[in-house]
């Protein structure tokens, strides 16, 4: 039997199975992959302090983070799968600055954010004009709203919390019977991570490619990365049926984003971008998963 992630994270004693640049990555005997990095989220004030947003990071809230209008559109739809979003009840946990949400709120659902970071909840309040909470989902504040959503989502957000399972069955408590809760996040089981694996393995750890990029040991970064089955088992533990589990291929940003990142030259950008199109139409690697769970 699978033990408590949770658990597995807090009784680390073995050495780390992969020393990355950013992170030291220990390995379950049930197979879970996670770092030993925990945030002090019990410090973090509820008060919204906005005074840090500058220019810089409205320019990559809009520019970058959210500038794929596919990933949101794939967000929507997989909320309309499973039901009319007009009249729903939608809680986003993590909704960074507020772009779903706001694409919820135009379809005429009723909603709420979570945001620890104080720019990003001042930009999705300043911006939209919804509410954001700034506590952790798992919060004495959130009793009283314990059964009251229709929809709970958690886009790019589970890989970067402390302890999953206790935040997956926060989550869960917030849904209505018949709510679901829907989950993205990148994939173990798939190309990116076992190529990194891969090359960590021939290369005695000096290339560890795709792990270096997977996890974090920084403020808020990735701290496990799941596979499907686990995902499956998680959501079964925070005492939902699952739905919808599935392999998917997304990338956080759109692809000149990452081409920049790689030869740094606009002009080379142009030149490879259509090749970089062809390729992924080609050959569309799942990298993320995509969970699904309704209460019953």
């Amino acid at each position: 039997m699978m033990e408590n992630f949770d658990a597995q994270k807090q009784k680390t004693s073995t050495a780390p199975k992969y020393k990355l640049t950013g992170a030291n990555v220990f390995v379950s005997p049930d197979g879970f992959h996670y770092i030993d990095h925990l945030d002090p989220v019990e410090e973090i004030s509820p008060i919204i302090d906005g005074s840090g947003l500058t220019e810089e990071e409205i320019t990559y809230l809009e520019k970058s983070l959210q500038s794929n209008p596919e990933r949101i559109e794939h967000q929507v739809n997989a909320v309309r799968r499973h039901g009319e979003i007009k009249g729903r009840h939608v809680l986003d946990i993590g909704c960074g600055g507020g772009l779903f949400l706001a694409k919820m709120q135009a379809s005429g659902a009723d909603i709420l954010g979570v945001e620890l970071s104080d720019t990003r909840a001042h930009y999705a309040k300043t911006k939209y004009g919804f509410e954001v909470i700034k506590r952790t989902i798992e919060d004495e504040y959130w009793k009283p709203f314990h059964g009251t959503f229709d929809v709970v989502t958690l886009w790019d957000v589970i890989e970067h919390v402390n302890f999953p399972l206790a935040t997956l069955r926060a989550a869960a408590q917030m849904l209505k019977s018949g709510g679901i809760l829907l989950i993205d996040t990148p994939c173990r089981d798939a190309f990116y991570h076992r190529f990194g694996e891969f090359t960590y393995k021939i290369s005695g750890g000096r290339f560890p490619t795709f792990l270096n990029t997977m996890y974090s040991a920084k403020p808020f970064g990735h701290k496990q990365i799941f596979s499907l089955g686990e995902m499956k088992f998680a959501l079964q533990m925070a005492g939902l049926e699952v739905v919808e589990l599935k392999r998917f291929h997304e990338l956080s940003f759109p692809y000149r984003f990452y081409l920049k990142k790689l030869v740094r030259s606009d002009l080379l950008v142009k030149v490879l971008l259509p090749f970089v199109h062809i390729f992924f139409m080609i050959f569309p690697i799942r990298n993320k998963l995509l969970a699904i769970g309704k209460k019953k």
